[in-house]
């Protein structure tokens, strides 16, 4: 870490360097020594310089990268120019940009990365975290979209709450139509967002709806498949009154809500394409549908859930604008439409001198944070004019931390111990009140924010009128980029591993292993020779609980995110969270052992210890992951994830068991004592037909059999083998759209019309029932076609393709030889041809008549 002092020398040789797009110098560096700029430099880790050249570092007039030293001196100059706006000296605003220098290159604080990369460069500065608005209308939900890109474009995250959209299928009044409700709007914005690139890479976004929207369970299932609506994060609002229903009332049917009229909870069905066909309401209790949020991310970490009515007791500090609906796309930052907040996080890892932490350092760098920050609001230009107005209204900050795993492995604290948790509540308490103390000041230094009287600082919302600078001030964020270039535990997570391997968006990947491990290491006296055997293990197991060989003290201070129950997890949120004015970002980390059961009871615990929001993430459930074990080989990227998807198996794939056999195929999934399914009702040439579909754990279709009326007795063999084929195709992962191509349009002797078109044979008959199942029609009764056919006004359902049988027959040959049903439909005797057409002889049936 580099510990640089500024101090000016008239005879010190200067480093003189351009600033990007300006002709001006960078006057504070050229008071450094090249020994000096060349300390701050390569402080910096490969992985740190490799992941600064792509995201941070800028390009200057002569066509060079900036170096990390001008970087910071770019980012202090340019926020502690804002201080002339308010009466400061020249002298008073150079002091400031050393002390704004100084706690960036000591590797003690850093303004967020949107700020990072566009401060006192030619492109505007705007915020990580923006709510917009998406209302119930037209006009609303693509005026949105247009802000949206604008600051997508930007740089901006933004979140938004499509609670207020209808229900899929509910009846537009303007258009006489059905809705498309807030699942399809969703997957709008998502292909929209896929489009905007924002320096070097796409943006990320929240989705919310409230649990007691009837489409909530079409929206919990959303992500089903890995890759879908991938610009979206996606959490459900939860209120009290579910969780209690949750927690003490789990049998009792759930009901949601719309227009003030209570309604269960539907399901949209929708065709392949996505096009909504219709709804079905879904008897479901609370703790179903709890589960049903819980299976959900225990299979791929979505979604997240939003205890709503807890974050309008503790986290809106501005009630006078209503109450707050949404987050930006972490999770962390609750908001109100159109309000920002830009972020900021202290390195707690800096604070530790000789295994004790420097309170009196902290207090100092967070003044000095807060300050920054609070300068960051002057410099907005956000396109959106809006957004802009609102933030100079507010002036909300975000300032959290990162580096506490780090820090506590410098003290020898365990995560999850008693200690631990009351470290973070004495250096949260610390931050969080010299925050305030600073935003005081600043108050009376340079006014209050405009909107004070519309928060709890005011005499209406408050006890009594208390000066702010800054509506809210402390958050915790996640800090991927910039912790990474600092080379700092994320947040207040745990470490994901002692080693493992991250890759970004582009599938680059950066190595880790963690240097306080290592120097522990040695600190015990453990021999070089058995420290790489246990590095090896560790880079394998990323973890060292289950090397028993080693120090308790070692391995309980080393503890890794897995190693870590979810009460333990959600213990520490909380602790965080009694300091904190917004909201946390945080994810419980499981291993790919744990069950559905230590999921729920992650969310759970963090609604009854106050948490404001919780996220699930279990290794190995998602086929592309950020952080990884092992070597970094085979390791999938996104590219691999859209290679498979053009590719490979499509809606309704069933998980490959990849035990190859001799003749290298698959064997198919080993069939569950139970399933649940549907089954249908067909009209063929051949009789009815009952088609019964079962699914697998994932909701995908696992196998089919049918069934013949009393007329199919000579067609059940046939397709009791088609459909036994069909089930080891599904069971071994075919995709279940490639089995539907293959059997519908395959023309039969006795096609049939009915009221949802011709059905041509048996396996057509099949192939729309499939197609049926995962979306086209409704599925809520067991007989699809219960009226006749509405044909042509005198004209017979069968006359019209009675000219499908051939003129002329062999005496000799029975009718089932030409494919027709050889049984009556209505008595089951044998069929005769006669004048042209099947009958019957026993009761008088006729197919032409």
């Amino acid at each position: 870490m580099a510990n640089v002092t500024l101090k000016s020398r008239k005879s010190r040789r200067t480093a003189k360097i351009s600033s990007p797009g300006r002709q001006e110098k960078y006057r504070l560096l050229e008071t450094l020594t090249k020994k000096q700029i060349e300390a701050v430099n390569s402080s910096f880790s490969e992985n740190a310089l490799k992941m600064m050249k792509k995201r941070y570092l800028q390009m200057k007039e002569n066509g060079e990268r900036e170096t990390p030293a001008e970087m910071f001196g770019r980012i202090a100059r340019s926020l502690a120019a804002v201080e002339k706006n308010y009466g400061k000296r020249p002298a008073q605003v150079r002091k400031l940009e050393r002390e704004f220098f100084e706690v960036m290159t000591r590797k003690e604080y850093t303004p967020a990365g949107r700020t990072v990369t566009n401060a006192g460069s030619i492109t505007p500065v705007v915020a990580n975290c923006i709510v917009l608005p998406v209302e119930d209308n037209m006009e609303s939900i693509f005026q949105t979209l247009k802000d949206a890109a604008l600051l997508q474009q930007s740089g901006s995250g933004l979140g938004f709450d499509f609670s207020f959209l209808r229900p899929a299928y509910f009846p537009t009044v303007r258009t006489q139509g059905e809705a498309s409700g807030p699942v399809a709007f969703l997957q709008i914005y998502n292909v929209s967002f896929g489009i905007i690139k924002q320096q070097r890479r796409h943006g990320a976004n929240m989705a919310m709806v409230n649990v007691h929207h009837p489409d909530v369970l079409d929206f919990i299932n959303c992500k089903a498949a890995e890759g879908e609506i991938r610009n979206f994060n996606i959490s459900v609002q939860l209120t009290d009154a579910f969780m209690k229903a949750v927690t003490e009332k789990p049998d009792e049917q759930w009901y949601c809500e719309w227009k003030g009229k209570k309604m269960k909870p539907r399901r949209v069905l929708r065709a392949p394409s996505g096009h909504v066909m219709g709804a079905e309401e879904v008897n479901i209790t609370a703790k179903e549908l709890f589960d049903e949020i819980v299976d959900r991310a225990w299979r791929n970490g979505e979604p997240g859930v939003f205890f709503i009515d807890e974050v309008n007791r503790k986290a809106n500090p501005l009630p006078g604008l209503g109450p707050i609906t949404c987050t930006n796309p972490c999770g962390e930052q609750p908001l109100h439409p159109y309000d920002n907040c830009n972020l900021g996080s202290i390195n707690l890892a800096a604070f530790v001198k000789k295994r004790k932490v420097d309170w009196t350092g902290l207090k100092k760098v967070t003044r000095v944070a807060v300050r920054m920050q609070d300068n960051v609001i002057d410099t907005f230009d956000f396109p959106v004019p809006t957004v802009t107005e609102l933030a100079h209204k507010n002036r909300r900050i975000g300032l959290g931390v990162m580096g506490f795993a780090d820090m506590l492995f410098e003290l020898g604290i365990g995560y999850n111990s008693t200690e631990g948790v009351r470290l973070a509540e004495r250096v949260m308490e610390t931050i969080n009140d010299e925050a305030h103390k600073m935003s005081q000041l600043l108050a009376k230094e340079k006014d209050e924010f405009p909107n004070i009287e519309l928060s709890v600082y005011g005499k209406k919302y408050g006890k009594k009128k208390t000066p702010m600078r800054n509506a809210a001030l402390t958050t915790i964020a996640p800090t991927g980029s910039i912790s990474m270039f600092f080379d700092t535990s994320s947040g207040i997570e745990p470490v994901f591993a002692l080693a493992y391997v991250k890759q970004d968006k582009d599938a680059q990947k950066y190595h880790y292993l963690n240097r306080y491990f290592e120097s522990a290491l040695h600190q015990h006296g453990i021999p070089k020779k058995k420290i790489d055997e246990i590095k090896d293990e560790v880079i394998k197991k990323g973890t060292i609980q289950h090397l028993t060989y080693l120090p308790d003290q070692l391995r309980r201070t080393f503890m890794v995110a897995m190693d870590i129950s979810a009460k333990d997890h959600m213990a520490m949120q909380a602790a965080f969270q009694k300091h904190v004015d917004n909201s946390i970002s945080k994810t419980i980390n499981f291993p790919n052992s744990a069950t559905r059961e230590d999921v729920a009871e992650g969310y759970i615990s963090a609604w009854k210890l106050g948490c404001l929001s919780c996220t699930v993430y279990r290794d190995g459930s998602r086929e592309v992951q950020v952080l990884n074990l092992g070597d970094g080989t085979n390791i999938k990227g996104m590219h691999d994830l859209r290679q498979k998807k053009e590719s490979g198996p499509g809606i309704g794939v069933s998980t490959l068991q990849e035990s190859k056999s001799a003749t290298n195929g698959f064997h198919p999934k080993a069939r569950p004592e139970v399933m649940s399914g549907k089954t249908y009702r067909v009209r063929t040439g051949y009789g009815n037909l009952y088609v019964t579909v079962n699914n697998d754990e994932s909701g995908r279709p696992f196998e089919v059999f049918v069934t013949i009326g009393k007329t199919g007795g000579f067609f059940q063999e046939q397709s009791e083998a088609l459909c036994r084929m069909i089930s080891t195709a599904l069971r071994a992962g075919v995709s279940v759209k490639e089995i539907i191509a293959q059997l519908k349009g395959i023309r039969g002797p006795m096609p049939t019309l009915t009221e949802k078109g011709t059905v041509l044979s048996l396996p057509d008959a099949i192939g729309q029932m499939l197609e049926e199942h995962i979306g086209v029609a409704k599925l809520n009764h067991l007989s699809l076609f219960e009226s006749e056919p509405r044909l042509p006004d005198g004209q017979a359902p069968a006359a019209v393709l009675a000219s499908s049988f051939p003129a002329e027959t062999d005496p000799k040959k029975q009718i089932a030889d030409y494919g027709y049903m050889p049984g009556c439909p209505e008595c089951g005797g044998k069929l005769q041809m006669a004048e042209g057409c099947m009958n019957c002889p026993m009761c008088g049936w006729n197919r032409c008549g």
